[in-house]
């Protein structure tokens, strides 16, 4: 058995051999990592992580220190979240286009990380990641308070921008299928802790069509189908069924109900994530994160349609200790980077 069946297992919901598990990183955890080790160290052999991403947010141009170009010309300052950043400077106004023309989906660093992590990973499940895939994308690229004001006010016009985002994100997803990725991921955040960003009425009116396009594009391309979502969006859950997304992450448990949805939705989505990264891993005791680890193994494993994680990318602010705490369950005893931590 590879990581790679284990995860393809689990996500169609059979009982893998092997307890599938993954762990991502901030900047600045990584940076605390490297600091501890005394070098630099690789985040998914030296943690036992079964998956790989090939991220479309990575290879930006760095344009001044701490400010980032994507693919779309969007400037992000990263001076303070060093990962993910804030939008410095959308490129679209006044709800046209004007001369502004979309990156070509056929020539993006994208592909060569894929054929790289692929040579360099060849057991591992291997996926896309569209960062910032359609609701983000298209507030970063117009700015967030005034797309939300023209989903009222200039509907056309913003069903013309997700459009022309959907035909791209569907180029991307076939032209990775063709590297022989496993899986596309769709990083779209459409909630907030309390709820959605906008009406379910008017999610299913301007995201649901496109989304559930792309996710038919990545089936008949042969691949599975994941959705990174944060926030709670239990209103939105039947509806991500229905557009055949195959597995959910971050799968909050301060957002969302998590034992809930696991029960209601077994056999129809599987889940990657749970052990709370606001809570339980910054905060909480060594004792702490391995109870939480231990019940999420024990209630959400059986059966497949689970994926161990923590609920989002490990942040500076977790001690080492919880880090070390979690991968030593994850593992099952294997060496992993923080092994020597006492």
């Amino acid at each position: 058995m590879t990581y790679r069946s284990d995860f393809i297992q689990a996500i169609t919901h059979q009982e893998p051999e092997q307890l599938p598990h993954s762990i991502k990183f901030t900047v600045e955890a990584k940076e605390n990592i490297e600091r501890f080790l005394g070098r630099p160290f690789d985040p998914v052999l030296e943690t036992g992580s079964g998956v790989v991403a090939s991220h479309t947010n990575n290879g930006w141009e760095e344009v001044k220190p701490g400010y980032f170009k994507d693919y779309f010309g969007v400037v992000w300052n990263k001076t303070q979240d060093k990962t993910l950043g804030i939008v410095d400077q959308p490129v679209l106004e006044d709800a046209e286009f004007g001369d502004y023309e979309f990156p070509n989906p056929n020539d993006l660093p994208v592909y060569d990380f894929i054929r790289r992590d692929k040579e360099k990973y060849p057991d591992h499940f291997h996926m896309v990641s569209i960062g910032f895939s359609l609701f983000e994308r298209a507030w970063a690229l117009y700015g967030m308070e005034e797309f939300m004001m023209d989903l009222i006010a200039e509907p056309e016009f913003i069903h013309e921008l997700l459009d022309k985002i959907t035909e791209y994100n569907d180029a991307v997803i076939k032209n990775a299928a063709a590297l022989g990725v496993d899986c596309v991921h769709f990083g779209d955040d459409w909630g907030s802790q309390l709820g959605t960003l906008i009406s379910p009425p008017m999610w299913r009116e301007f995201i649901k069509p496109r989304f559930a396009q792309s996710c038919a594009v990545a089936k008949e391309a042969g691949l599975l189908v994941s959705l990174h979502c944060c926030g709670n969006v239990e209103d939105l859950m039947d509806d991500i069924v229905e557009c055949g997304v195959d597995v959910f992450d971050p799968f909050q448990p301060e957002a969302m109900d998590i034992w809930k949805l696991r029960e209601k939705y077994r056999n129809k989505l599987a889940f990657w994530g749970g052990l709370s990264v606001q809570k339980t891993m910054p905060f909480g005791s060594i004792d702490d994160v391995r109870k939480d680890t231990e019940e999420l193994i024990n209630i959400m494993m059986p059966g497949g349609g689970y994926i161990l994680s923590p609920s989002h990318s490990i942040s500076g602010d977790v001690p080492l200790e919880n880090i070390k705490t979690y991968l030593d369950r994850a593992t099952n005893g294997a060496e992993h980077c923080l092994t020597a931590l006492s």
